[in-house]
């Protein structure tokens, strides 16, 4: 059997068929993508306008300068106004620059328009370009040739032609034989507007500014009225208590005439004063820091001492310590001003470790408590005392340990704990190895002397308790 040719069969009619259809709406889709520029790259600008008027057609122009730059690719409705999409070529929105207005101008007098770029009198925007995606908002549109006829029509059909024809006959009598006069008459006029003319500028400013103006004042007149208002109830109110103002102004000038006399008679000793205490307050200024915690301390240590002294007795406990070596003569706590100054040069410090050789002197509310912080011993003793840098007794010209600030090494560094040592020890020296007999007896007349005793009424305690502080031992009450 033989085979029918493709072309005759039926099916592959049908797929030809449909292949052509396919290509011919094909062909006029491309035709239509590139009457419409659908392949065309462009920078998408907005242009929002109040109206667009009439003979706006599709892809309209866009020009800077006389230029092409773009073409309008969309009107659209945009609220009470209309939106346009300027589809600006990618090669010249570089050399827009911001900031520009927008004039949609017909080309002829009843020609299609096309959209003309304004660029500003002044760089306003720095250098900078229009960009893609930026928006215009600022555009005008002609009055309309059609909006002109439209409104002279009325006027035209209102007039009667014969009263026309009559006015125009007086017009041209009128100016019968005036030609010349008239001439120059508009000839000196355009000279004053020549002059005039540079001025409009500022004149349309100054009327403008007078607008802002006037709309300040109107929008403040109710303030002003409510001003006036007020002011009257005050003149009515000064009105009534005169007498009582008379009477404040009396004393004034009897106080202004007392403090006259006061500055006369005493302005050199105001002055002194001043000058006296300048330094007194600025050295207060510079302790201040330290006054919280001085009062603080007083608030604590106020209550211990009326404990101490409960009943009109003194309470103590005396632990008689190792005897220090006594200080040598060239240790004295002789302190220049230039080493004070040097020793509190930097900030004070903040903690134990943060004192150092030029902030021992500075005034701070450090207590014991921060400088022993972290270490093992929460409260200060002798065997185990705050370590506080050598630099702080070097400051007073300490320069040995003298059983006080640990060993020659430790002195060197830190201060550090002195050895420990058993009461019979500590005791020993001060009563029998030390005072004489003789000795207590000058103590007693000493303390006796100074307590408004009897020496022979002043107890053996006297003795131990002052002679270790006259050697330059150390005593503490507990």
């Amino acid at each position: 059997m033989a085979r029918t040719p493709l072309l005759e069969r039926s099916g592959s009619l049908k797929i030809l068929g449909a292949a052509f259809l396919a290509m011919v709406l094909f062909a006029l889709w491309v035709s239509y993508a590139f009457f419409t520029k659908a392949f065309v790259d462009y920078d998408p600008v907005t242009l929002k306008t109040d109206t667009t008027g009439v003979n706006l057609p599709q892809n309209a122009d866009v020009k800077l300068r006389g230029v092409i730059v773009g073409e309008v690719r969309k009107v659209s409705p945009d609220g009470d106004g209309v939106k346009l999409l300027l589809a600006m070529k990618p090669e010249l929105i570089g050399d827009i620059p911001q900031g520009v207005t927008a004039q949609l101008i017909p080309k002829t007098l009843f020609g299609e328009k096309y959209v003309a770029l304004i660029p500003p009198n002044t760089d306003i925007a720095g250098g900078a370009t229009l960009q893609a995606g930026d928006t215009i908002t600022k555009a005008d549109v002609p009055i309309e040739v059609e909006t002109l006829l439209n409104d002279l029509y009325p006027l035209l059909d209102a007039v009667d032609p014969a009263n026309l024809s009559y006015t125009l006959s007086a017009v041209s009598t009128a100016l019968e034989g005036r030609g010349t006069k008239l001439g120059t008459t508009l000839v000196t006029l355009n000279s004053y507007l020549k002059k005039t003319n540079p001025d409009v500028p500022e004149l349309i400013t100054d009327l403008t500014k007078l607008g802002t103006v006037s709309d300040g004042y109107a929008a403040a007149l109710p303030d002003l009225g409510r001003l006036l208002r007020n002011t009257v109830v005050t003149g009515n109110t000064i009105v009534a208590k005169k007498s009582q103002l008379t009477a404040f102004f009396d004393e004034g000038t009897r106080l202004s005439n007392s403090l006259t006399d006061f500055t006369t008679k005493n302005g050199d000793d105001l002055v002194t004063l001043a000058r006296d205490g300048r330094p007194v307050l600025e050295t207060i200024g510079r302790y201040s820091t330290t006054f919280p915690c001085f009062l603080g301390s007083m608030r604590k240590i106020i209550p211990r001492l009326d404990s101490a002294f409960r009943g009109g007795t003194l309470h103590i406990n005396v632990e008689v310590i190792k005897q220090p070596t006594p200080y040598d003569a060239n240790e004295n706590a002789a302190v220049t001003k230039a080493k004070l100054d040097k020793a509190s040069s930097t900030a004070p410090a903040k903690n134990g470790k943060d004192i150092r050789a030029t902030n021992a002197a500075a005034p701070t509310c450090l207590d014991l408590n921060q400088i022993n912080k972290g270490q093992e011993a929460k409260y200060s003793s002798h065997e185990k005392p705050f370590k506080v840098p050598a630099d702080v007794y070097k400051l007073v010209n300490v320069k040995k340990t003298h059983y006080k600030f640990g060993t020659s090494d430790d002195f060197s560094k830190n201060r550090s704990a002195a050895s420990s040592a058993s009461l019979e020890d500590l005791v020993q020296p001060s009563i029998y190895g030390i005072d004489s007999v003789s000795q207590r007896s000058e103590l007693k007349i000493l303390l006796g002397t100074s307590l408004g005793m009897k020496p022979s009424s002043v107890p053996d305690i006297g003795s131990l308790l002052v002679s270790p502080v006259l050697r330059g031992s150390e005593v503490s009450l507990r």
